[in-house]
């Protein structure tokens, strides 16, 4: 089917060495001959069992030219087989592309007999399109898998997306294009693959907290080691497979974004969507600005900041609250930042999510003076992630910032405090150890002289009340 790729005499040579090809009858499942297509059918699966391609072909081929409605693995076998063909054919180029040429046909033939997988086949036409013929065919590549991704949606796979990208960025590069075909490219991919990360997240973090549930029920005795076993390996099970597709996804996200990264800069960014916001201020181009330029950090840029604006007032979603609350937060109205940092807490699912806003609104707290609702905040997080070691590294700034505040007999105790929290965060959170220690270190020669807190009847290792809001035992040191 010339509408691919084009080989001399291509369709001669398949009539040639395929005699028994034809139009295939669609309308019956086994065909004319069903005695004939249920053996051929047979003797195909079954070596193609055995993964011997090469014999399974004949086979494979009659009954995918009699009778093509009789199996669907016809269609999911078939490119398996034919790339075995393809690749056994070696240097013979005419023989090569006539097996290629097959693949493409079978595609269509699939489409034809099962018109509600056109997305997903759509896909795998340009998937193998560009595997054979990217030079030559990238902007038909671009086409299909466009149609595919627009189609499949929520359910277009990892692979389609990443050479939806390579492919468009290529086009580009050839074409001598401006980067906006693929700030197009990358918007249409990102609007999925968005969504399926926060999806697979979210399934993680379910599957995780029945885990931790589950060694909350051993640990307290209300079920028996035996129970926790049998239910422990199923839910393994559930988080190795829910953590490998977050990983496959979050992995074309992080090539996504470093690619996109090398022409979509800040300025590239401001020529584009400035004279676009100049006209228009409707949602879906707000989205994008604001997508874009916060990928690429440019959420300085005066432009961010009026698009930030003007989406709160028409559509305020978690991740426009988010950045409203940013933005105050830079201008120091540290009071508006954290009620627009509590709106996006309230709106946001992801766990990840609500605790960079709890991030925030600590910083909002802190520098408001709320210290002890800034280590509320900090405790919301831990409920969340008990091992997220950046809620003690946070309570423990507040402590070191609380030395002026209390009016203690020992004023300085307070880092001993702090010293406990950052430790607490190595303890909980290896990842945060270096962070932590760094922060010990230096707070350490701020503790309370050895004659300050002897003079209140103290001594190295004694116990020690830090009163005022901190209100924690620690150890004099």
């Amino acid at each position: 089917m010339n509408k691919y790729f084009k080989v001399t005499m291509l369709a001669a040579f398949v009539i040639g060495l395929f005699p028994w090809a034809k139009a295939q009858n669609l309308t019956q499942k086994y065909g004319s001959d069903s005695v004939e297509c249920i053996t051929q059918l047979s003797l195909y699966r079954e070596v193609f069992k055995q993964k011997n391609y090469k014999e399974a072909y004949p086979s494979w081929k009659w009954v995918k030219d009699n009778c093509p409605m009789s199996s669907k693995y016809i269609f999911t076998n078939g490119p398996v087989i034919l790339e075995d063909m393809i690749k056994s054919a070696g240097t013979d180029t005419v023989l090569r592309n006539a097996y290629i040429q097959e693949l493409f046909d079978l595609f269509d033939l699939r489409i034809k007999c099962y018109p509600a997988d056109e997305g997903y086949v759509l896909g795998r036409i340009g998937v193998y399109l560009w595997k054979y013929y990217p030079k030559e065919q990238y902007k038909t590549v671009c086409e299909k898998l466009g149609q595919s991704i627009d189609l499949e949606g929520f359910e277009t796979s990892p692979q389609v997306q990443d050479i939806y990208f390579k492919a468009t960025e290529y086009y580009m590069q050839k074409e001598k294009l401006s980067p906006e075909i693929l700030i197009d490219a990358y918007d249409k991919i990102t609007e999925v693959l968005n969504v399926q990360i926060d999806t697979c997240e979210l399934k993680h973090e379910v599957v995780m907290h029945s885990i931790y549930q589950l060694r909350e029920d051993l640990d307290s005795g209300r079920i028996s080691l035996e129970e926790y076993n049998a239910l422990y390996e199923k839910r393994a099970a559930d988080s190795t497979k829910s953590a490998n597709e977050l990983k496959q996804y979050t992995n074309v996200m992080n090539n996504l974004d470093i690619r996109f990264s090398k022409y979509a800069n800040c300025e590239v960014l401001q020529e584009i969507y400035g004279k676009k916001f100049a006209t228009n201020k409707d949602e879906r181009l707000l989205r994008q600005m604001i997508k874009f330029f916060s990928k690429q950090k440019c959420t300085d840029n005066d432009l961010f900041i009026s698009a930030v604006e003007e989406l709160y007032k028409i559509q305020p979603t978690a991740n426009v609250a988010y950045y409203m609350g940013s933005i105050n937060l830079t201008k120091k109205e540290y009071s508006t930042a954290l009620t627009y940092f509590k709106e996006a807490v309230d709106m946001y699912e992801k766990e990840s999510d609500k605790i960079k806003s709890y991030i925030m609104m600590i910083e909002c707290q802190k520098n408001l003076g709320q210290m002890s609702a800034g280590r509320e905040t900090a405790y919301k997080i831990l409920k969340l992630n008990p091992s997220d070691g950046r809620a003690y590294l946070m309570i423990g700034d507040l402590y070191a910032a609380s030395a002026g505040m209390c009016g203690l007999d020992i004023p300085s105790s307070v880092y001993w405090a702090a010293a406990d929290k950052y430790n607490k965060a190595k303890a909980v959170d290896p990842s945060r150890a270096e962070e932590a220690q760094k922060r010990i270190n230096n707070i350490a020669g701020r503790f309370p002289q050895v004659a300050t807190y002897f003079q209140h009847g103290y001594k190295k290792g004694d116990t020690f009340k830090v009163g005022c809001w901190i209100n924690e035992t620690t150890i004099v040191r």
